[in-house]
């Protein structure tokens, strides 16, 4: 009984994964994902991928949003650095930076074969997730990582790589 508790143990220790390891839902295809152009991960060389776009806001003008995504194929972990500023407030222009790791995901609940990024905090927890579509653009995912229901545009745009 103790050797199976040991080795039930010593599954789970080494089946654990990192939170920035790529990670895909089930019921996905390996082929399609061998297919697959992956827009921010290039491994060629190490740069930073930078998204800008102007989400929509409550009760200001808007959020200028700037993500950069560093792309190095020497890392394991892969930094972030998110930019928010909320045009237009009571108090004027109000910046707000955010900094850590990201996450690629392949597939989402119901989008098997999506790509998406999922920014953590320091204690590996999700402060928001995109999904990436064909054209390089990432669109804003609610909580539980579906897409938004509105007709707003929540969308950030590839600006340039960034050395």
């Amino acid at each position: 009984m103790k050797k199976l508790a040991y080795l039930l143990l010593f599954a789970g220790v080494i089946s654990c994964d990192a939170p920035t390891e790529e990670s895909r839902y089930e019921g996905e295809n390996e082929e399609e994902m061998d297919n697959k152009k992956e827009l921010v991960l290039d491994n060629t060389f190490s740069t930073w991928m930078h998204y800008e776009g102007v989400l929509p806001c409550a009760d200001c003008e808007g959020i200028r949003t700037v993500l950069k995504l560093e792309n190095s194929p020497d890392k394991r972990e892969r930094a972030f650095e998110l930019t928010e500023t909320y045009l237009g407030t009571e108090d004027g222009d109000r910046e707000f930076v955010s900094k850590g790791i990201y996450e690629v995901v392949y597939g989402l609940e119901n989008e098997p074969g999506a790509m998406a990024i999922r920014l953590l905090d320091e204690n590996s927890v999700a402060l928001k997730s995109f999904r990436q579509d064909k054209e390089g653009r990432l669109h804003l995912l609610g909580p539980e990582e579906e897409p938004l229901a509105s007709e707003l545009n929540y969308t950030l745009d590839l600006v340039a790589p960034q050395e």
